[in-house]
C-alpha cells in the first residue's frame, strides 16, 4: 500500500473522529451521561493509538519499544484515574 495513501487515510479517520466528538457535544443533553463519556473516551483512545502507531512510527519500531510505551501509558492512566477518584470523593 502506498504510504501517502495510508497517511491520508489515517488523517481522514482522525478528522472524522474529531467531527463525531464535536457533533456529539451538540447533542449532549439527549445522550445519557455515561454513554456520552464512554464514547468520548473511546474516540480519544482510538485517535491516540492511531497517532502513536502511524505519526510517531511505533508501528515500525521493535516490539520492546512499543511495550515500554504501553507500560508508560498504563501507568499514566492509573495515576490519572486515581486523581479523578480523589477529586470525585472530595466533592
Amino acid at each position: 500500500m502506498n504510504t501517502t495513501y495510508l497517511y491520508l487515510l489515517v488523517f481522514a479517520i482522525l478528522v472524522g473522529g474529531t467531527d463525531i466528538e464535536v457533533n456529539l457535544a451538540s447533542v449532549q443533553n439527549s445522550v445519557p451521561y455515561g454513554e456520552y463519556v464512554s464514547i468520548l473516551l473511546g474516540l480519544a483512545a482510538l485517535k491516540a493509538a492511531l497517532i502513536a502507531m502511524f505519526y510517531q512510527h511505533l508501528k515500525y519500531e521493535p516490539r520492546s519499544l512499543s511495550t515500554w510505551v504501553l507500560v508508560g501509558l498504563v501507568m499514566a492512566s492509573l495515576l490519572m484515574s486515581l486523581s479523578f477518584i480523589q477529586l470525585h470523593i472530595g466533592h
